[in-house]
């Protein structure tokens, strides 16, 4: 039946698409009517931009950059004036032809125009958690990824990244929800999933981004809402006039902080302490009786390097974009171009995007339009970057490169096993990696023209990625008798279709009744494919990965897979009297994921808003400008694991009978024919509120979130003959509070200083795993492997508790010796060991508090914003304070970081001896992750109106700005806020930009 269902919606959709693309485009001339002109403005001047539209019409046009306007009207229509940041008002033509309009500025967020699932509501009526990114408020940052203004700007959302250039960075949304399948918010671009990158998207082609945090604005997608949900929308054509927009800075970035490695000099302390505790003689005097003979030789010779200085380039960003957009009678267009080059700071970390972007928008008739919204992006990291965590266990007295300029194999040869080259890879090897993503959504709208209010919208979605990674390693020269050369190709490619099919009709009953009702019907599709070959031991290394055919050693791989999916969607809004608002959402999903018997879903939500500040006995209060209560309830879904984990499922291998081999197929997963959806039940309880002639405004949310039927891959007896299954147990618990705050501190004629202040927390906790009590405690049990503890956060640390170090005197436990660390014993049987002797020491993955502020001030022309972004209530661990680390014994000529050590000169009562290994009990070191810090700084000019004017601009602005200026933290690595294994350090930027129109 499925099958017969998408054979129908293929047929639809090739309709559809054949409709958007080759219907004509003509433009309609009113008959009968008369010419209406005006200038619409405000306190400042003439406004550009303003809406101006017939009522219950067709017409419509926008004012210039003088404010004028021209418009057909018939002299019993009624004129609409809309601006973003204005109060809209309607005037009646009648026999006037001259209409002069003053707007006036909007203090109320209610007027807001807010982006939600399948079409935009006022803020006034919006009954669920939406928060809105004010881009505005980032456009004079360098941002080359346009999740990087979600950082500490919206309460609840949490963003990190690693640094380097071209990573995407993790979203998460009011906390964890899943114990094995994924956290990640759904991305909607232009009402249409959107399965590519978010690196992908230019940030300067964004008009507004939203993020639906509560079931009730999430529930109407359904199946893939669970963790969120964030709206982009591009931006379209405001004026008549064509505007060119022109946008471009370059900067220059250097390391924020770095690990501190053991310097020359506190190398060789290390070198002789080491042999100290172990009895090796040694000669402080000469250090050939600690240091390899290459290390002497170049302390002899005065040549030291710092590691890190070694594999470092210097981090430069440079990013400019054009457009071009306008918004005629029929037409709407926004087409851009996009380029941008960012140099990481390890060498050959690099990233190279280029962005295009065509918005187009036509109106055939007074009830037919058709458009496309669509994207084509490249991003080229080709390069192969100098290894960090190879550095860090540099010999500061290592030799790196040869006297030809090659690099050298080793950098202290007389101990190859942690003294590998960072360089040499770099050196040898090539790789071309290019990732494209062609993006577009062809749409259908018509607004029925016998019905008022009723419209139906067809969407066609095609998304094309494709990723080409080819790497090569050429013949070391100075290694003549082994072949060291090997390529591979690496080609993926996704294929994924959207079509919607959405009927909307809004509608009064009487003055008191207003309706808002959205359905939507409709499949998606996605696929991809992987191949890969390799050849190790070429023949010649000339050709590189175009000639795997000469390898001694060749190997092919290939995979492919399919998801399909059947959505169908109903919400009703309704509004009494335009103050009792209520939102009823369902939505049903099929997905090809699940098992047979739980391919289906319905996920309901319903949510009711009361603004309490319309009532009589608030109207005339002196303070309370707005006063609006929301209650929301109700239940989405997460798909988020691959697919055919329901199946058995079967692997290949290969064995080897002496001179022959075989192929043999053996079964790798068990089937779980009642495999279904996770999914979270939320509700929220809000009051949005503006006080004081709207000078203080905000929002305070309280949420609590159940999510059921876990997805986990659950170890399983191997006596079955298979590890593990997937299956649906347990429960996850989030609570937590949001808050936030803008207030306007001072505004004069000249000056202006407004805040604004989000803080949320978030508290997740596990309620329920496998509901099983084996040791008959009364509780149930945890599962210890995977560190999952009832009532604990999915993410916590399970270890000892470090109880400071063994001083000379202390009575030791055996094997023990002054400088070694001590551990509580928590239950006082005076041992310390792993059953009874470990407990929760913390959490990580998220921080209990994450807050940010925002000051902005505006003094004339002059505009100055600093952003404070800060995390509470976490911490990582930090084995770089191993002295062991990787199993490099301190006595082998290699680097470290320099944490200090316990010497019987210098007693630490935080740091060990070199000697002591924290392999005796198996711990880890620990470090908190709490910080403030200074985001982002900038100071912008913007030309004054008489200059552009006698230049004919529209816009020109320059801009300063600084990013990661100052941290304020106890952790010892790069970067806080995102742990990367390798410690890729965070850069700190300057940036100078432009900003010009006409």
């Amino acid at each position: 039946m499925m099958s017969k269902f998408l054979l129908l919606l293929r047929s639809q959709q090739v309709f559809c698409l054949c409709l958007a693309l080759t219907l004509p485009i003509a433009a309609t001339f009113a008959q009968g009517q008369q010419t209406v002109s005006g200038v619409v403005s405000d306190s400042d001047g003439p406004l550009e931009g303003v809406s101006v539209e017939v009522k219950q019409g067709v017409a419509r046009t926008v004012t210039d950059a003088t404010g004028q306007y021209r418009i057909q009207a018939n002299s019993g229509d009624t004129l609409v004036f809309r601006n973003v940041g204005y109060t809209t008002q309607e005037v009646a033509v009648g026999q006037n032809e001259t209409i002069h309009v003053l707007l006036m500025a909007s203090t109320s967020s209610l007027d807001e125009v807010v982006v939600v699932g399948y079409g935009t509501q006022s803020r006034r009526n919006v009954t669920g958690s939406v928060s809105k990114v004010d881009m505005a408020e980032t456009e004079n940052l360098p941002n080359t990824n346009v999740t990087q203004a979600l950082r500490g700007r919206v309460a609840g959302v949490q963003f990190t990244d690693n640094g380097r250039p071209g990573q995407n960075g993790t979203i998460l949304v009011r906390g964890p929800r899943s114990l094995s399948a994924g956290n990640n918010p759904l991305i909607i671009l232009d009402g249409i999933f959107f399965n590519g990158s978010m690196i992908d998207i230019n940030p300067n082609d964004i008009e507004s981004m939203e993020i639906l945090k509560d079931a009730s604005a999430a529930a109407i997608y359904g199946s893939r809402a669970a963790n969120g949900v964030i709206l982009i929308t591009s931006k379209r054509g405001k004026t008549e006039k064509p505007n060119i927009n022109l946008n471009t800075f370059y900067g220059l970035s250097d390391w924020a902080a770095r690990m501190q490695l053991l310097t020359p000099e506190r190398y060789l302390e290390k070198s002789m302490e080491i042999r100290r505790l172990r009895g090796v003689p040694f000669d402080p005097d000469n250090v050939a009786t600690y240091l390899t003979l290459t290390e002497a030789e170049n302390y002899r010779n005065g040549r030291i390097v710092d590691p890190y200085d070694m594999i470092a380039q210097q981090g430069r960003i440079f990013s400019t974009d054009v457009s071009l957009a306008g918004n005629t009678n029929h037409t709407n267009y926004y087409l851009s171009a996009s380029m941008s080059r960012e140099n990481g700071l390890v060498h050959d970390d690099n990233l190279r995007r280029m962005a295009f972007r065509v918005n187009l928008e036509n109106k055939i008739t007074d009830w037919l339009t058709i458009g496309t919204n669509t994207m084509f992006s490249e991003n080229d990291q080709s390069g192969v970057p100098a290894s960090i965590s190879l550095a860090s266990r540099q010999s500061p007295y290592g030799t790196w490169y040869r006297e030809d300029g090659s690099p050298t194999q080793f950098t202290v040869p007389e101990d190859q096993g942690v003294s590998a080259n960072p360089m040499r890879n770099n050196y040898l090897s090539e790789n071309d990696n290019y990732r494209n993503n062609l993006f577009a959504n062809f749409f259908t709208l018509v607004d029925v023209p016998w019905i008022d209010g009723l419209s139906f919208r067809v969407n066609y979605s095609a998304n094309y990625r494709w990723i080409r990674d080819y790497q090569a390693t050429a013949q070391d020269i100075h290694l003549p008798e082994a072949n060291t050369t090997s390529a591979s190709k690496r080609n993926w490619k996704a294929q994924d279709w959207v079509l919607e099919n959405i009927l909307d009709y809004k509608f009064k009953l009487g003055d008191n009744h207003a309706f808002d009702v959205t359905l939507m019907y409709g499949a998606n599709r996605e696929n991809q494919e992987t191949t890969t070959a390799s050849a190790d031991q070429l023949e010649f290394d000339a050709f590189g990965w175009n000639r795997l055919n000469v390898g001694e050693l060749q190997t092919v791989s290939s995979s492919a897979q399919k998801v399909s999916g059947i959505s169908s969607m109903a919400r009703i809004n309704y509004r009494l009297k335009d103050r009792y608002l209520v939102t009823l959402t369902a939505r049903r999903d099929g997905s090809s994921v699940f098992a047979a018997n739980n391919k289906y879903a319905t996920f309901p939500s319903a949510a009711f808003a009361w603004i309490a500040s319309d009532e009589s006995f608030l109207q005339n209060s002196s303070y309370v400008d707005l006063l609006k209560l929301r209650v929301s309830y109700g239940a989405v879904g997460n798909q988020a694991i691959s697919p055919y984990q329901s199946l058995s499922l079967a692997n290949i291998t290969r064995y080897v009978y002496g001179p022959e081999s075989a192929l043999g197929i053996y079964p790798s997963n068990i089937s779980n024919e009642n495999l279904k959806w996770e999914t979270t039940y939320t509700s929220n309880l809000a009051v949005d509120f503006e006080l004081f002639n709207s000078r203080i405004g905000g929002t305070v949310e309280l949420y609590n979130m159940d999510t059921r039927d876990l997805l986990v891959e659950r170890s399983i007896p191997i006596m079955t003959g298979y590890s593990s299954i997937w299956t649906n147990l347990g429960k996850v618990n989030n609570r937590g509070i949001e808050l936030t705050l803008n207030t306007v501190n001072i505004k004069k004629e000249k000056f202006e200083w407004t805040s604004n202040f989000v803080l949320s927390r978030n508290k997740n906790k596990i309620v329920s795993l496998y509901g099983v009590d084996a040791d008959g405690d009364g509780r149930e049990d945890d599962d210890l492997g995977n560190r999952w503890f009832i009532g604990q956060p999915i993410n916590v640390y399970y270890d000892y508790v470090f109880d400071g170090i063994y001083q000379e005197g202390d009575e030791l436990p055996a094997g023990y010796e002054p400088g070694f660390a001590r551990f509580r014993d928590l239950n006082g049987d005076g041992r310390v060991e792993a059953d009874n002797d470990r407990t929760i020491i913390g959490q990580g993955g998220q921080p209990k508090f994450r807050w940010g502020i925002t000051n902005n001030f505006r003094y004339g022309n002059f505009d100055l914003s600093i952003f404070i972004n800060a995390m509470q209530g976490w911490i990582a661990t930090f084995n770089d304070l191993d002295f062991y680390s990787n199993s490099l014994d301190p006595i082998r000529p290699g680097n470290m970081f320099d944490g200090g050590w316990w010497t019987p000169e210098n007693r630490s009562n935080t740091r060990p001896s070199l000697e002591y290994r924290r392999s005796v009990l198996g711990h880890s070191w620990y470090l908190s992750r709490n910080f403030i810090r200074v985001q982002d700084v900038s100071l912008a000019y913007r030309f004054p109106s008489e200059f552009l004017s006698k230049h004919r601009l529209t816009q020109l602005g320059v801009f300063l700005s600084g990013k990661n200026l100052l941290t304020f933290t106890d952790w010892l690595g790069t970067n806080p806020e995102s742990v990367s294994t390798d410690r890729y350090p965070i850069a700190r930027s300057y940036t100078l930009g432009l900003r010009l129109g006409f």
